[in-house]
């Protein structure tokens, strides 16, 4: 289960990067342009940073021991 919880927290990283960088994001099944709807970017910038946060730093980092 932690290769699969760091694979997410990589994919969640690399989009949030990728958003920064070009404005747009992968979400929901494609890419959604920052010009073309600003509420749906913002929801999948939004919810990509919420899986670094759950992924990343409550598996890795704040309960690591956890079984």
């Amino acid at each position: 289960m932690d290769i699969v919880f760091l694979i997410a927290t990589i994919v969640s990283f690399a989009n949030v990067i990728y958003a920064f960088t070009t404005k747009r994001v992968l979400f929901a099944g494609g890419f959604i342009d920052y010009y073309d709807n600003k509420s749906h970017f913002f929801a999948g910038l939004f919810a990509s940073i919420l899986f670094i946060f759950f992924y990343g730093g409550f598996y890795f980092f704040i309960f690591p021991n956890v079984k």
